[in-house]
């Protein structure tokens, strides 16, 4: 004879199920949707595979993948604690500006639709991390990445005509899905510091191997030297990190100091008006970057305080017509995300974006000496910021609202915004 006991306890099973089913499936939406994302926005295919006019289609799905994600985030209990101390309010300060920069734009229909994208992908971010253990994020963007990866290898050996780029500049470089090389090699390197950091949370042999010869392979074959770099740094700040803790807070320093290197920079062409970098009887333009650079500061004062704000820059004809009539190209691209901080968002743009990378490397440091953090997560949170802010000195990545290694950046600084314990 069942008992009313029993009866509470068995109506209190059943109704429980079902929640811990939902959590779960949300959790697996969520997990597939940093996936999917990864595939569509972490670059513009070539035109072969995806024609130009429907390249809003990449852009499309990865806002509605973070609708989704976004969604199923109410389902799931939070992981992780954030608390609005002051790296928290400074990181959203910045944002917020970035945003709403819109309203000296022209209000033109792209420049909101940016807006908007830019404010639903800082939300994401911080349901991501705060739904959502790290090693999984790791695990799925890593699996997004290398489903590029390997479409790229396959497209560059058995479809050279796409995925092998012969133009006279770039004359048999692996460009794989993209119409760039420098996307492909940028991608490879990422998805090599991911494979580093599996490997040592206790991935296998065979899966690591495979993962990194692949990646390494498209980055020596886009011959990236910008991705080059990043692949080398992304082993070695991993491997140094979880061997030294003096290292590991060396690292979480460096953010700062490549700002303080980039403002130095911007400044260099601001006062010199000079469209490259000279050092003795030597002339760096980086690839023709530093054209872009020069143009783009050369006009800082017209608007100094807020910036052109989003997308406020090179739509302008008067702007995007003359740099092309001087050199004969232009792209809308700053190749620099520093310079694009500082066009868009003006001087106290710039102001904020430091203070909160500032803000971000104390905590860390804080985090560190009163152990309240996972040592591998710390590691791999310095790594992928350094990783990002080194990347941004010659690619723009920050205020990118769509790609999502540079939403995920957000998503990590989010995750060192807990509550301070006391030392």
């Amino acid at each position: 004879m069942t008992s009313v006991h029993d009866s509470e306890e068995d109506d209190g099973a059943i109704w429980q199920a079902p929640g811990i089913g939902v959590e779960k499936l949300a959790r697996n939406v969520m997990r597939g949707s940093i996936t999917v994302n990864v595939i569509a926005s972490m670059g513009v295919f070539n035109p072969a595979l995806l024609p130009a006019e429907w390249s809003f289609v990449q852009q499309a799905v990865a806002l509605l993948m973070w609708v989704a994600l976004i969604y199923a985030s109410a389902f799931v209990r939070p992981c992780v604690r954030v608390q609005p101390n002051p790296d928290f309010i400074a990181l959203v300060a910045f944002y917020a500006l970035a945003a709403v920069s819109v309203l000296w734009t022209g209000l033109a229909a792209v420049a909101i639709m940016k807006s908007a994208a830019l404010v639903m992908t800082t939300f994401g971010a911080y349901c991501l991390i705060t739904r959502v253990d790290i090693d999984e994020i790791v695990g799925a963007t890593a699996l997004g990445l290398f489903i590029l990866v390997a479409a790229s290898a396959l497209c560059a050996v058995f479809v050279p005509e796409i995925g092998v780029d012969q133009s006279w500049m770039h004359n048999g470089q692996w460009q794989g899905i993209y119409e760039s090389k420098q996307t492909l090699g940028f991608i490879s390197a990422y998805l090599m510091f991911f494979a580093c950091y599996q490997k040592m949370t206790g991935q296998g042999w065979i899966v690591f191997l495979l993962t990194f010869l692949l990646a390494s392979t498209c980055v020596i074959a886009s011959e990236s030297r910008g991705a080059g770099a990043v692949a080398i740094a992304a082993g070695a700040l991993l491997v140094t990190s979880m061997w030294s803790i003096r290292c590991m807070k060396i690292y979480a320093v460096l953010p700062v100091v490549m700002c303080i290197l980039a403002a130095l920079l911007i400044l260099y062409f601001y006062v010199t008006g000079y469209d490259s970098i000279h050092l003795g009887e030597s002339t760096i333009n980086l690839t023709e970057r530093t054209f872009i650079w020069q143009y783009a500061i050369g006009h800082f004062n017209d608007a100094p305080l807020l910036g052109f704000g989003i997308n406020g820059f090179w739509t302008r004809p008067a702007i995007y017509d003359y740099f092309n009539q001087n050199h004969g190209w232009v792209l809308d691209n700053y190749h620099s995300g520093y310079i694009a901080v500082a066009m868009e968002t003006g001087f106290l743009g710039y102001v904020l974006f430091v203070a909160s990378v500032y803000l971000f490397s104390e905590k860390v440091l804080y985090l560190i000496a009163t152990r309240s953090i996972d040592r591998r997560h710390c590691a791999l949170i310095i790594g992928f910021v350094v990783l990002s802010f080194q990347s941004n000195f010659t690619e723009t990545m920050f205020l990118r609202s769509t790609m999502f290694t540079s939403v995920l950046l957000v998503a990590f600084f989010f995750a060192v915004c807990r509550p301070v314990p006391q030392q």
